[in-house]
């Protein structure tokens, strides 16, 4: 579960991009504080396990940002101490 409380921003709307399992999806409706729904009629082997990725290696945080109507350092630098980071260098 991810919601604003992670970082994730608030005022992101519906249609805000999001990867499941190999499929670029869209967010549905508000983004609640420790939750938000994900469209997954394109995404129909979805399962409990399917990797989702917010922003990261094949979704830029700069695609989020602008669908959220802001920029992509401010959605890392409010990323909340609870969410794991992983970084390649």
């Amino acid at each position: 579960a991810c919601g604003y409380a992670d970082g994730y921003p608030r005022h992101a709307p519906t249609g805000t991009p999001v990867w499941v399992g190999g499929v670029l999806t869209r967010t549905l409706g508000a983004v609640s504080m420790d939750m938000l729904a994900v469209d997954l009629a394109p995404c129909p082997q979805a399962e409990l396990g399917t990797e989702v990725e917010l922003w990261g290696r094949r979704l830029p945080v700069d695609d989020v940002a602008t669908a959220a109507g802001t920029l992509g350092y401010e959605l890392l630098t409010a990323l909340a101490a609870r969410v794991p980071v992983a970084s390649e260098s």
